[in-house]
């Protein structure tokens, strides 16, 4: 979440992205990665996009 508000509502990362890209950029594993944004989204704090994730 901190992530996405440091970077104006948005980062480049989907559930798409590579365990590589998420660990790089996010410090954590795609697991957590997944979780996190699963539980984000159904709070509907987030908007999921082929490009990347925004901030609703």
């Amino acid at each position: 979440m901190h992530e996405l508000h440091d970077n104006s509502g948005y980062i480049n990362l989907t559930d798409k992205s590579s365990p590589e890209a998420i660990k790089e950029q996010l410090q954590m594993s795609k697991k957590n990665f997944k979780k996190a944004i699963g539980t984000l989204y159904k709070q509907r704090q987030i908007e999921i996009k082929t490009d990347g994730i925004y901030l609703v």
